[in-house]
């Protein structure tokens, strides 16, 4: 194990208020406590307003070129021309449901989110922001095969070194059980060289303590990594969908089913990367394309589906709906459909090819590649675990 690795194991313990944290009893360096004080700074914004959302959420409603993004030193110039997207500007689409008819965007308490030329940021303590700095620093990191960290993947990825311009899923969403110091995620992940995005939803104490499942970001590049605005370079664009969405209620096996439609694509006109959830493509925000080297031009590797993190000497936490699929039955186990990449071509292709399954621990996890079923659910991969099923047949 590499000294870095066994220094965030020990350190991803339960951190105290105080400036030590873990059972090790580890004292922030001068360093480290002045990078976090300029962090913090950097972070606490001036409001315009504050507002919540139905399940106690508090956001600040921050204006758009003081949100952290514009921190970056290549977007001070804040010369970004931006279209805000805002509920009344979007009226005259349908309302994104989920399977149950649910709309999942309907969670402010003012049934509406931010005003105008804001965007909702949830604010972040102290003790806090030093749990998420060493998640940040061991989660998602640039290789995705399992190397004694703590990590386990059970993903379809490609395997051809190609120009991929987009993709993503819909995937089922759970609330696995885990552990304070672990993780449980469904992602979808594009990569080139050290530059990598990762969108998915969590199940990640280290970073949201109330232990819920909630969509988020995670963003590595030459200079940085982190979880959804926590390092400058992501740009907010909506007023009403925060990066850090709870996504609730859950799906539950045999009952009723809940998903979320992730997507990821690069503009051709000006480079950006932007993303998109919900079944109306509901573009949340953009990776600017001056922020990154490999991913500026494209991305030549992708993947689907599920990781999880657990220290050494823990038992591993569950992936997806909590058990290793074998019924390959939509309503039961965790999925991902519409698995999908922009080609070449600039052209959403439902039935990529070279797809090859990756499983780094397959006596707790597991994946099945369904492949295209040719109707609309398209390309299709079931994944979890750790434990055996139940109730499921």
């Amino acid at each position: 194990m590499a000294p870095w690795t066994a220094v965030i194991v020990l350190t991803l313990m339960w951190f105290t208020a105080s400036d030590h944290y873990g059972v090790w009893c580890h004292k922030l360096s001068a360093t480290e406590k002045l990078n976090l004080r300029r962090q913090m700074k950097r972070l606490s914004k001036p409001a315009v307003t504050t507002i919540q959302t139905k399940y106690g959420d508090t956001y600040d409603c921050v204006d758009f070129y003081e949100q952290p993004a514009f921190d970056h030193p290549l977007l001070k110039d804040r010369k970004y021309e931006f279209q805000m997207m805002s509920p009344s500007q979007t009226s005259t689409q349908k309302v994104d449901t989920d399977a149950s008819g649910i709309d999942p965007f309907d969670i402010w308490v003012n049934g509406k989110g931010c005003p105008s030329n804001t965007v909702p940021i949830r604010k972040m303590e102290r003790k806090e922001l030093i749990r998420t700095n060493l998640a940040a620093k061991l989660a998602h990191n640039i290789s995705t095969d399992a190397n004694q960290d703590g990590r386990e993947f059970a993903i379809l990825r490609t395997q051809e070194s190609k120009r991929y311009y987009g993709g993503g899923m819909i995937t089922s969403v759970y609330h696995p059980q885990v552990g304070k110091t672990q993780y449980s995620a469904s992602r979808v992940k594009f990569q080139n060289g050290p530059d990598s995005i990762a969108v998915g939803w969590t199940v990640n104490p280290s970073l949201y303590p109330d232990g819920e499942t909630r969509l988020f970001i995670y963003t590595t590049t030459k200079n940085s990594q982190c979880y959804n605005t926590y390092c400058p370079g992501f740009i907010i664009l909506r007023t009403d969908i925060p990066l850090d969405l709870l996504l609730k209620p859950y799906s539950t096996p045999g009952k009723t089913t809940y998903e979320k439609k992730l997507f990821v694509r690069k503009d051709p006109a000006n480079g950006n990367w932007f993303l998109q959830i919900g079944i109306i493509n509901a573009t949340v925000g953009t990776w600017p394309q001056k922020i990154f080297t490999g991913l500026s031009s494209f991305a030549n590797y992708i993947d689907w589906g599920g990781e999880v993190y657990s220290p050494a000497g823990v038992a591993p936490p569950q992936m997806g709906a909590g058990y290793v699929p074998v019924s390959q039955r939509l309503d039961y186990d965790c999925y991902g459909i519409q698995v999908t990449v922009i080609n070449d071509q600039e052209r959403v292709d439902y039935d990529p090819p070279s797809l090859k399954r990756y499983i780094s621990s397959p006596k707790n996890y597991s994946l099945i590649d369904e492949g295209n079923r040719g109707d609309v659910l398209q390309r299709i991969i079931i994944f979890g675990g750790n434990s055996s099923p139940s109730n499921n047949e």
